[in-house]
């Protein structure tokens, strides 16, 4: 059940297992370092519930303290996170890397040895510095790898938020419907179905459309108005009302599907269900791309590449673990979600982005959403 009680007693035990972890490395602290933008959230705000808007947050975890320490540059951000942390132990001190450094030499007593999370990822060299000079006699120890891997297998928690971000992306999908027509500037559908989406409580996101059969979605100029005969693909990417993302699209047209454009869209949703199919515990993350790119083959598809990642992990960031191009041969693990977007590319330049969160299970994914095969696409009257 989601409710803010329940995700206190979740990141308790997050906060349990890393220390865990900590026993075994012999670490004294952790300073899991954040950033107040996309794919910078997500491993402060396992430990904490903090969201940001800019700047650096350091969390510090003791190895016996249950609460997190988490230490905010600006005071304005730090009054926003106490309305939504799960931690009461927040600090927005005048120096924020000296005073997160200060805290971490306290919590880790006399043991020199520290863990540390998106040490080299997220901070600027002027900061790394700073911390480096202020830990002068502690052994820093990365343990970046230790930790996503924590976070990309999800708990029942995130199951549900993850679903529930995908169910309002779903309804999203409708109000676009419902404003999308020839001559409606494409900037208000994508406005009206972020309207229904932040009113939910969604807060980083952003909507992006195609209209030109090719896979990249970008946003449109302000201008630009749907015409008779464009073939739309609307996309959503947003972290829901609990912080978990996800990436769906919709294909939308004025009238039946072209039946050239039908074709690559049926080949590209058999693709999903073959990705999906081959998404098992252990199964190497890569084989999801050699499974998508062999289903357009068998359809007689030309294939050419591939324009995006096949499927990576995502959770409370956008990526926060494996990926199908970067990392082919991890191995999937159960409760793992996935955003899968078949990403093999024609060899006249088309295809279309579709995008969804998958559940691994023993038995193959499952949509982490109602977004189900027959709603992807919509063929609108006029």
């Amino acid at each position: 059940m989601l409710s803010f009680e329940t995700l206190k007693k979740e990141t308790a035990r997050r906060v349990a297992r890393l220390q865990a972890l900590m026993r075994e490395k012999d670490l004294g602290a952790t300073i899991v370092i954040g950033g107040g933008a996309p794919g910078q959230l997500g491993a402060a705000r396992y430990f904490t519930n903090i969201d940001l808007w800019s700047g650096r947050e350091f969390v510090i975890i003791g190895s016996a303290e249950a609460e997190p320490v988490a230490f905010i540059g600006s005071s304005y951000q730090a009054e926003w996170a106490r309305t939504m942390a799960t931690t009461s132990r927040i600090e927005s001190p005048d120096n924020l890397v000296k005073g997160a450094t200060a805290a971490a030499r306290d919590l880790a007593g006399t043991n020199r040895r520290l863990g540390v999370v998106n040490l080299t990822r997220i901070l600027p060299v002027g900061e790394h510095d700073t911390l480096r000079k202020s830990l002068p006699d502690h052994e820093l120890v990365e343990i970046t790898a230790e930790v996503n891997a924590m976070r990309a297998v999800k708990s029942p928690f995130e199951i549900e938020a993850l679903f529930e971000t995908g169910r309002l992306l779903d309804e999203a999908f409708d109000v676009f419907a419902r404003v999308a027509r020839p001559g409606v500037r494409v900037w208000d559908a994508c406005a009206e179905a972020e309207r229904h989406v932040k009113a939910a409580g969604a807060f980083w996101g952003r909507s992006k459309v195609s209209l030109d059969l090719r896979p990249y979605t970008i946003p449109a100029p302000v201008d630009r108005r749907f015409t008779r005969d464009d073939i739309t693909v609307f996309e959503l990417v947003y972290a829901g009302p609990w912080g978990y993302w996800s990436e769906m699209t919709a294909v939308y047209a004025f009238g039946s599907l072209p039946p050239e454009a039908g074709r690559l869209l049926d080949a590209t949703l058999a693709a999903v269900d073959a990705a999906a199919e081959v998404a098992r515990p252990g199964v190497p993350i890569g084989k999801i791309a050699e499974a998508t790119d062999e289903a357009f083959r068998r359809l007689g598809l030309r294939v050419a590449g591939k324009h995006t990642p096949d499927c990576h992990s995502i959770g409370l960031d956008g990526s926060d673990g494996p990926n199908s191009e970067y990392t082919p041969e991890a191995p999937l693990h159960a409760n793992m979600a996935l955003s899968l977007h078949p990403a093999t590319l024609m060899d006249d330049g088309r295809a279309y982005l579709i995008s969804d969160n998958f559940l691994v299970t023993p038995e193959g994914a499952t949509r982490l959403s109602p977004h189900s095969k027959s709603r992807y696409l919509y063929e609108l009257a006029v």
